[in-house]
Formats: structure tokens, sequence, C-alpha cells
């Protein structure tokens, strides 16, 4: 009875320490990969159509480095400049990002919550939602 007993014991420590940590407070992370779970595309005012990501669309993994104020797409091995950080502040507890982008430097809006649900805002009801992780530095 006593080796049933220490092994059940070793297997409540080991689930124990397998629990994840709590979760990181993505609003002063230095690093965030995105994965998209929703899309919102108008055409004109008004005249807007939300979808869900597909499969492709979340193989296009969004990475902001906050250090360094860029923006890239990942795809596999392949990364994409996507933009340039302008601005970067938490109010209410919620990180509120300015990116520029494109050859005309178009605004993009992001608010990034510390549990990681990122919205995307780049004008005229065109809209993203994601979801984000930390990254490694």
């Amino acid at each position: 009875m006593k080796i049933v007993s220490s092994a059940f014991a070793g297997l409540v420590s080991i689930i124990a320490l397998a629990q994840p940590a709590a979760a990181q407070d993505l609003t002063t992370a230095a690093k965030v990969e995105c994965v998209p779970v929703s899309v919102t595309r108008c055409t004109e005012p008004g005249k807007c159509t939300t979808r869900q990501a597909t499969d492709r669309d979340k193989s296009d993994v969004l990475v902001i480095d906050f250090t360094a104020k860029k923006a890239s797409m990942r795809r596999g091995t392949e990364t994409r400049q996507g933009g340039d950080v302008v601005e970067d502040k938490v109010v209410d507890g919620v990180r509120r990002v300015v990116m520029t982008a494109g050859s005309r430097g178009d605004k993009i809006n992001i608010t990034l919550t510390k549990e990681g649900k990122l919205a995307i805002d780049r004008g005229g009801g065109n809209t993203a939602d994601a979801t984000c992780t930390a990254a490694a530095s």
C-alpha cells in the first residue's frame, strides 16, 4: 500500500508542477506574437463583411517588437516588414499602439489587453481581432 501511496504522491507532485504559470500581462511585454481570430472588411461605409479567420489567415503571425518599435508578418520561416510603432502607451490597463505601414504611412490603431486580446483598426470599418502571446525577445 505504501508503494501505491508514494507513486500517487509523486504523480500529484508532477501534475502540480505542470500547471501553467500565471498569464503574463501583455501590456508590459517587450514582444508579442498574434494570430487572427476574425476579420472585417468594408467596401464602402456601411457595407462590411465579418468572417472568422481561415487557416491561411492564421498562418500569418503578426509579431510586434515594442523594444525595436517594429512590426512584421511571419509565415513559416519567411518574415515581411509590417510597419513602425510610432506610439505605445498603456491607458486604463489597455495597451494602445499606433503603427504606420505602407508607402503612404497609413495609420493603424491597435489595442492590446493584458490577457492578449488584440484589436486592429485600419480605418473605414476595416478591423481585425487576434489573440496574442508573449514572444521571446
